[in-house]
């Protein structure tokens, strides 16, 4: 009989506390959303902060902002190879390397401002592509620290005339003085 009544208060027991990690656990995933947490999925996988702060629609233009300059300065890495190798080979003095692309199309010099010119725009892509990479783990870690931010319509003001006593100048002075109210709207039945 003992045993019996040992194990329903166990069995009682254990369904309270299960009960009370639940709830607690329910309650705990309603509070914290974590802005670490945004930030370091964000620098994992560019879109998945975005991902974890519930913004979907954010996804695609992280990847166009980040996929567009990493598109050109991947296509003017290819460009400055293209140009680097071919004044490479007019320059060696083996008259076996020949560059047959831009023999009579450019002189040497041109290909050097090629060269130059496609470096640049290389290296100014790949510094736009880590900035966006860079935009894309600030806008993960600013909305999941708003995330809870309270946004409502309910944005109202009131000017009202008024006046200001200016103790140095000893005197009165007409001013407006501006009240903003940020708040839900109370409706009254």
């Amino acid at each position: 009989m003992k045993i019996l009544i040992a194990i329903c208060v166990f069995l009682v027991s254990y369904g309270s506390i299960k009960a009370q990690v639940s709830d607690t656990t329910i309650i705990e995933e309603n509070i914290s959303h974590s802005p670490t947490k945004a930030t370091l999925l964000s620098l994992a996988v560019p879109g998945l902060g975005q991902a974890y702060n519930k913004k979907y629609w954010k996804i695609p233009l992280v990847y166009a902002i980040i996929g567009t300059p990493l598109f050109f300065a991947i296509d003017q890495k290819n460009k400055f190879e293209n140009f680097k190798s071919a004044y490479l080979k007019r320059v060696d003095d083996d008259p076996n390397t020949i560059d047959y692309q831009y023999q009579d199309v450019y002189t040497n010099e041109n290909m050097q401002s090629l060269i130059d010119y496609h470096r640049k725009n290389r290296d100014l892509m790949f510094v736009l592509t880590g900035l966006a990479y860079v935009i894309n783990v600030v806008d993960a870690s600013v909305d999941a620290h708003l995330f809870y931010f309270d946004v409502n319509d309910d944005i109202s003001g009131i000017i009202r005339p008024d006046v200001q006593y200016l103790t140095m100048q000893r005197s009165f002075v007409p001013s407006l003085t501006l009240s903003l109210k940020f708040g839900k709207k109370y409706q009254q039945n």
